[in-house]
């Protein structure tokens, strides 16, 4: 029986993307490990809790893409992907300290946790929708971990609020921008014969993401989880986070018409 996403265009472009990304952690895991070579309880959960738990999510993507669109060749589609991301996955382009970096991946975490429950919402498949809510729970466990780590480490490195900030907003955008941008690239051309859909182009998804974002997304327990390891009782805070927010929702939704 065909699944419900198969003429869904949306259905496909996400799933594929997050197949995609996915797919690509142990490349992460390898470039964070020189981080984390101090802390060896850090390096023994994203090695055995965190690397197979994505790396999982990952395959169980793929089964769904290669089975709800069989016409598409995932591995070509792939192998274009990680020549395009992986250089970009280097050490020396992470974040200055561990502790914004655990920081960074709270932003990554906080993205995926929800945006998996926008799609769960949206999607028409029972399948599917009972495979995002599980892969959200585990991004949550995962956000749980690095906010707890982030938290740790700026004990001792005592980063600015401003510093602290900038990282939230840089890696939010820096998701849409170069991640998800690099995961759309290969799509359209790895299919074995005319897809079962008019293709779409980046902003045209972008466009249609919003769209359903607005529906579907949970904004302000994406915002609750992105500020909780930069929350202070400070007055700047108080009065800056605000503004944040919005920065934040804007940029996700910015591209809708």
């Amino acid at each position: 029986m065909a699944s419900l996403a198969y003429t869904d265009t949306f259905s496909f472009y996400t799933c594929a993307m997050i197949s995609f990304l996915e797919s690509r952690v142990p490349t992460y895991v390898d470039n964070l490990e020189p981080f984390f070579r101090c802390d060896p309880d850090t390096l023994q959960w994203l090695q055995e809790v965190w690397l197979p738990e994505e790396a999982a999510h990952g395959r169980f993507m793929r089964s769904f893409v290669e089975q709800t669109w069989p016409e598409f060749d995932w591995e070509r589609g792939f192998t274009e992907f990680s020549a395009l991301y992986i250089p970009r996955c280097a050490t020396e382009r992470l974040r200055p300290s561990v502790g914004l970096e655990a920081l960074a991946r709270c932003v990554t975490e906080t993205q995926a946790a929800t945006f998996y429950r926008c799609l769960a919402c949206y999607t028409p498949d029972p399948d599917l929708k009972i495979l995002l809510k599980r892969m959200s729970a585990d991004e949550a466990r995962h956000f749980r971990k690095f906010k707890d780590l982030h938290l740790l480490y700026q004990s001792t490195e005592r980063t600015s609020l401003l510093a602290r900030v900038r990282t939230l907003l840089a890696r939010s955008e820096l998701v849409r921008d170069e991640d998800l941008a690099l995961a759309f690239a290969p799509l359209n051309r790895a299919w074995k014969c005319p897809p079962p859909f008019a293709p779409w182009s980046y902003p045209a998804l972008l466009r249609t993401t919003a769209q359903v974002m607005r529906q579907h997304f949970p904004f302000k327990e994406a915002q609750r989880m992105l500020f909780s390891p930069v929350q202070t009782t400070s007055v700047l805070w108080r009065m800056g986070s605000p503004i944040v927010a919005n920065l934040m929702t804007h940029r996700f939704t910015r591209y809708a018409t």
